[in-house]
């Protein structure tokens, strides 16, 4: 028997919602910085990190992106995280590191 998804595999689900927060967010800044004339600031990276988010999924788990959505997104501490997922303090913070770690070296590329 198939396993069936509502809106995806996890895995696609949380990739497509962080393209699309990364891709609002660049227009976002592309536009201030149009209309106001400033500094680009780091947008550059921030697209980069656009371009990358692929390969960012390649080499980490679903699980890590998607407990540092959560924390970064909802803006939850570690100790909220870990009521809401009932991992530990150590598990949240080793796993969403992992995830900016990569991330922070796909951003350095730019």
């Amino acid at each position: 028997m198939a396993v069936k998804y509502y809106w995806g595999k996890p895995r696609d689900v949380i990739k497509w919602y962080l393209r699309g927060t990364l891709y609002l967010s660049a227009q976002s800044k592309q536009h201030y910085i149009e209309k106001t004339g400033a500094e680009p600031g780091n947008l550059p990276r921030h697209l980069k990190l656009l371009e990358e988010l692929d390969e960012l999924f390649k080499t980490v788990d679903t699980d890590s992106v998607a407990l540092l959505c959560l924390r970064y997104v909802e803006l939850l501490s570690i100790p909220d995280t870990a009521k809401l997922t009932g991992l530990s303090n150590s598990q949240i913070s080793t796993r969403t590191a992992k995830v900016m770690k990569k991330a922070k070296e796909i951003v350095a590329k730019a």
